[in-house]
Parts: structure tokens; C-alpha cells; sequence
């Protein structure tokens, strides 16, 4: 027989384990409805006839626990839940599954065809484009005719929809992944979850990661359309995970809080902005959010929140180790070590307003703001975008506060003026735009004499004008 862990201890690992609900019954400010007292008898009634008897000791799993660890018996579901700690226990690859963007009208799907099939960029660039059906598109006309056809399944006898054609993926693993098993995880994931939808698929490995951008028809074959939330997308993390475990390639689909990490999503927009060694908008208001707390002496509550949503997962843990460690099975006792090391290694809880601006530096000496005295690097910070930008903010400041201060030669013109007061260490590139513009705004300045002679043109031109020009003859 083998090894089950308790009910409790499953439910509790199924609370971390499991995506949080996002949409309860009557949390939009309201009183949820209560249920027709027939229904209420009716279910009650079921329930009576299908609850198992005392002696039977069946093991019935809550929703929450089978969307961490799936259903069937206790003994299966331990089964894989033990499976589930090991991976994280061992800090496997985690998977990537997100929804990048909808498209609307068969214009929109047909530019979405060629960007991720690299239409136009010539055949070295050219990607394939798999579909639902078993082809391969490798043709522009191709993929219009594909593209209108999801656009007037859409719309269907209604000319007035603006609801999306389709909706893009992406699915993708770190560095060092085979692309090669990735796109058949990728494609064997979409035949199994869309089955009954038309979608097309193409991998990528320009980046440094592999990863294959997916884009499903929003209309299934049966005329219904779907809109996926949280609960799908964790379902689809997990089916990918096992598609590319099939392969043998080790892949997990945890969320954040399991791995003692802010739960909180980090916008693509951002990651991508960074990616670009710029600061983005959201790291800028994070840091005046923190600046303000810090100013007024307040701890940030997203740290007690945070810090009681690690206890909780340390709980957990802590009882899974202890069933782990009491098992007859050396396997389980090994995962029970693995994940105690896990466990003690999870770091202090750190928000994503300051892991994802400045890896790898600690909060104090984030927060901790630059003095008078403090030099501030003028070399970017590799991985660092915070500090460059604050870098590169102090040297513009330095130098015109030295070109603010540089004094004016009386015997130059005010061009001239200008550009001694130019930055220090001007480029030669530099300085040839602002002759130009100099010499521009020279060119476009009007004179007293343009003005004299502009007006006897316009005088002379109204004069020799027929009279009857622009208008009927009288």
C-alpha cells in the first residue's frame, strides 16, 4: 500500500499550491442572491444519496485541492503532490504560459499571422505556421484566406460585433530548453486543450529563450467563445508542464507564493522595458511609493502582508515534512530532506517593487536614498536600471549646473553664448546641430524688408487679378 498523506495536510498544501480565487460569490460590494429553497432541498437530497457510508472511508478531495494535485483517490493525489514538492523542492524550470494580446477583425489576425510567422522578412527569417488542421502555411494569401475565414466565423450573421477575432499565447521555458521538444509539447498541448478550436502556432528562438507564440480562434466549432481567467491559465501551465515531462524535460507550474515569492503579476510591459535598459513608468511610481513611507517614518503593510503569506506556506511545508520524514519509503524521506533544505533556504519575503527594479540588492540599501556625498556611479550598473538612470540623472544635473555657472563672454553673440554654454564634452555631431539650427532659425527669421516687400506682392497680385475671376461674369 502505498504512502498517503493526511487529508489536512493536503488541503493545507493545496492553499498554497493552488492559484487564489479571484471572484467570489458576493464580492462586487453586493449581497449575494440566495439560492431558491428548492434547489437547496433538491441538492441536499443528492447529497444524501450519493455521501458514502461511515465504513467506506473514501477520500473526496475539494475543488481547491484537485486543481492543485487533481482528484481521484487519496493515495493518487498524494502521488502527485509528493511529485509537485519534489520539483519545487529541487527548483525545476518553471513554465511560462500568458495571454499577450486579442486581435480584432481579420486585418488584425492576418498581422498577427505574419508577425509571428516573420512574413516578409525574407526566407532565411520565415517561420512555419502550424495549424489545428495539420498544415503548414508558409504563404501570405495562405494566411489571409485562414484569417478571414476565423473573421467571418466570428461575426456570424451579426455585421455589428466588436467582440476579439482571437486571442495570442505564449508559451515558453529558460535558457538551455530544446526547442525542438518545446514545440512538440507546445503543439501536443494545443491539440489536447483546443481540440474544437481552430489555432495556428510557430516557435521562436531569437531570444535567448526559447518559446512558441500560439494564437487560438476565439470562437470554438460549436459557436461558443471563451474567455480565459486565472483558474485556465494555471490549467493550462500544468498541461504544458506535463507535455514537455512527457519529453523529458524536467518543467513545473507552481504558483509564486509556493516558491516564497510576491504572488503579485509583474506586467509584460514592463519586463520588456527593462529589457531595453530603461526605467518604466511602474518602477518609478513604486519608488515614490516607498519614498513616501520611508518619509513618514510607516512600514510598508505590503510586508506584513508578504511576510503572513510565508508563514503560511512555511506551515505547510512543515507538516508535509513531517509525514514525509515518518514514511517507510526512503524516496518520501528523501523529499521530506529536500524540501526541509527548500524551506530554509527561502529568503526574508521581498515584493516585487523591489526585486524586479534591482536584483540581487538588498531592501535597505535600496531605500536607503543617495546623499550629497554619496557618489553616484556615471557607468550604468549591468542588470541595474534603477541605478543607471539615477547615474545618468546626477551627471546631466552636474553638468548643467557647470554650464549654468560657466560665465558669458560680453563679446560674443548670443549664438555663440549658447554654444560656449553647450554641455562639457560636446560631441562634434553635436555641435553641427546646433550651427544648423542657428543657421535655421536665421533663415526663417523675417526682416522688416521681407515684410515690405511680401506686402507690395500681395498688393500687386490682387490688383492685376480679372475682376471677374473666382466669380461669375456679370
Amino acid at each position: 500500500m502505498s504512502f498517503r498523506l493526511s487529508a489536512g495536510t493536503l488541503d493545507s498544501m493545496a492553499g498554497i499550491f493552488a492559484p487564489a480565487k479571484k471572484y467570489r460569490l458576493g464580492s462586487g460590494g453586493g449581497t449575494a442572491k440566495p439560492a431558491p429553497a428548492g434547489g437547496v432541498i433538491l441538492g441536499i437530497a443528492a447529497a444524501s444519496l450519493l455521501r458514502p457510508s461511515p465504513t467506506g472511508g473514501a477520500y473526496r478531495a475539494p475543488w481547491q485541492t484537485k486543481q492543485a494535485f487533481g482528484g481521484s483517490s487519496q493515495s493518487a493525489v498524494s502521488r502527485r503532490a509528493i511529485a509537485a514538492f519534489d520539483r519545487t523542492a529541487r527548483r525545476a524550470p518553471e513554465v511560462v504560459v500568458r495571454i499577450t494580446g486579442r486581435q480584432h477583425g481579420g486585418g488584425h489576425v492576418l498581422a498577427n499571422f505574419a508577425y509571428i510567422s516573420r512574413l516578409g522578412h525574407g526566407s532565411e527569417k520565415e517561420l512555419a505556421l502550424y495549424t489545428s488542421d495539420g498544415d503548414v502555411l508558409r504563404d501570405g494569401r495562405d494566411m489571409q484566406v485562414l484569417a478571414q475565414d476565423w473573421h467571418e466565423w466570428e461575426m456570424g450573421d451579426d455585421a455589428r460585433r466588436k467582440g476579439a477575432t482571437s486571442i495570442s499565447m505564449i508559451l515558453s521555458m529558460p535558457t538551455g530548453t530544446d526547442p525542438e521538444r518545446l514545440k512538440e509539447a507546445a503543439l501536443d498541448f494545443a491539440r489536447t486543450e483546443f481540440a474544437n478550436r481552430s489555432w495556428v502556432a510557430s516557435l521562436h528562438v531569437d531570444r535567448d529563450h526559447p518559446h512558441v507564440h500560439l494564437t487560438v480562434a476565439r470562437r470554438d466549432l460549436d459557436g461558443r467563445r471563451f474567455h480565459p481567467d486565472r483558474d485556465d491559465l494555471f490549467r493550462y501551465r500544468q498541461r504544458f508542464a506535463e507535455k514537455l515531462r512527457d519529453r523529458g524535460i524536467e518543467a513545473n507550474a507552481t504558483p509564486a507564493k509556493a516558491r516564497g515569492l510576491d504572488p503579485k503579476h509583474e506586467p509584460i510591459a514592463a519586463k520588456k522595458v527593462r529589457e531595453k535598459g530603461q526605467t518604466p513608468r511602474l518602477d518609478r511610481s513604486r519608488s515614490a511609493r516607498a519614498a513616501r513611507y520611508r518619509d513618514a517614518g510607516l512600514p510598508d503593510p505590503v510586508d506584513a502582508v508578504l511576510a503572513g503569506q510565508q508563514a503560511g506556506a512555511r506551515a505547510a511545508y512543515e507538516r508535509s515534512i513531517a509525514e514525509l520524514s515518518s514514511s517507510p519509503s526512503i524516496v518520501d524521506k528523501t523529499v521530506a530532506k529536500s524540501l526541509e533544505r527548500f524551506v530554509n533556504s527561502m529568503s526574508a519575503p521581498e515584493p516585487n517593487s523591489i526585486r524586479k527594479i534591482v536584483p540581487g540588492r538588498a531592501r535597505a540599501e535600496i531605500d536607503r536614498p543617495p546623499t550629497a556625498t554619496q557618489d553616484v556611479p556615471t557607468r550604468p550598473v549591468d542588470g541595474d536600471p534603477l541605478a543607471a538612470a539615477l547615474a545618468r540623472s546626477q551627471a546631466m544635473r552636474d553638468r548643467l549646473e557647470a554650464s549654468r555657472d560657466t560665465p558669458a563672454r560680453s563679446d560674443l553673440p548670443p549664438s555663440e553664448v549658447a554654444r560656449s554654454r553647450a554641455l562639457p564634452g560636446a560631441t562634434d555631431r553635436l555641435r553641427a546641430l546646433l550651427e544648423q539650427a542657428d543657421q535655421q532659425s536665421k533663415d526663417t527669421q523675417p526682416t522688416k524688408a521681407d515684410d515690405t516687400l511680401r506686402q507690395t506682392q500681395e498688393r500687386n497680385r490682387h490688383r492685376d487679378r480679372p475682376p471677374d475671376k473666382g466669380g461669375p461674369r456679370r
